[in-house]
């Protein structure tokens, strides 16, 4: 494994990196989001760029952007068994507009990681994964819902599933059947290793069966069926997506119908 870490996938696919966004519409400390008027004012930024029909769709926003906090987290302890500090106080919350759709960027203050233990090293993960939901994600998350008056559900539903599609991007990245095989045993202390009361809840969100459908954008692929609608389709003129759980089989199929002759037409 590398010495330095590369902190190019949290960039690429969670928007967290130490450069934060190059132009940014709005920005903020994260620690001052647990304040309502901060976080009440960022959702409706949020759903003005995002064209949204009410908040739900900037909750599901938020949420999804402190999904990749422990997503990140747990990655860079399988590859470089070191602990990122994405703790609230080390990040700034950023918002960058791109015309058709918005992202939600956190910029990392001080890149700082601390090594974890040769002995006891799943008992540290654990312990790692269990404060930086009790001190960073559950507060986030749980304000952004009261804020805009919801349950935490709309966002913790959302992470089975999403946990999954990174797990099988991960475990297609795996170098060998040895980091394969510590990557399983790494997420399967976060499925199961970790109690529903870390996340304030009845049932850890983490531990999801998944469904997979055909894909209709890569012939041959699978795509997994999400948890919980992430409420894209809760803005103007907005659809759903063709891996939404409240689609009908017979939507679905009609969708998939669509794509794909849309997909041949354009000669993919």
């Amino acid at each position: 494994m590398n010495a330095e870490p590369d902190l190019s996938l949290a960039a690429t696919y969670f928007h967290i990196s130490a450069a934060g966004s190059a132009d940014p519409v709005y920005e903020t400390p994260a620690t001052d989001l647990l304040k309502p008027a901060t976080m009440d004012d960022l959702l409706r930024r949020g759903r003005g760029l995002l064209n949204g029909l009410g908040l739900d769709i900037a909750v599901s926003f938020v949420g999804l952007a402190f999904f990749g906090v422990p997503a990140t987290v747990h990655t860079y302890m399988w590859q470089y068994d070191r602990v990122l500090d994405l703790s609230l106080g080390n990040l700034t919350v950023q918002l960058e507009a791109h015309g058709d759709h918005a992202h939600l960027v956190l910029k990392i203050g001080e890149v700082r990681w601390r090594e974890l233990p040769a002995d006891g090293r799943e008992a540290a993960i654990v312990g790692e994964l269990d404060t930086l939901f009790r001190e960073t994600v559950n507060p986030i998350v749980e304000t952004a819902a009261a804020t805009a008056g919801f349950k935490p559900d709309l966002i913790w539903n959302q992470f089975g599933a999403r946990m999954i599609s990174v797990a099988d991007f991960l475990v297609r990245r795996a170098p060998d059947e040895a980091m394969k095989s510590k990557y399983e045993a790494d997420l399967a202390l976060l499925v199961r290793g970790l109690p529903p009361e870390t996340f304030n809840r009845r049932k850890n969100p983490y531990d999801h069966r998944p469904r997979y459908v055909e894909s209709p954008y890569k012939p041959g692929e699978t795509i997994v069926v999400r948890s919980s609608c992430c409420m894209w389709y809760r803005r103007e003129n907005g659809v759903k997506c063709f891996n939404c759980p409240i689609l009908s089989d017979e939507q679905r199929a009609e969708m998939k119908t669509r794509i794909e002759a849309e997909r041949k037409a354009s000669g993919g």
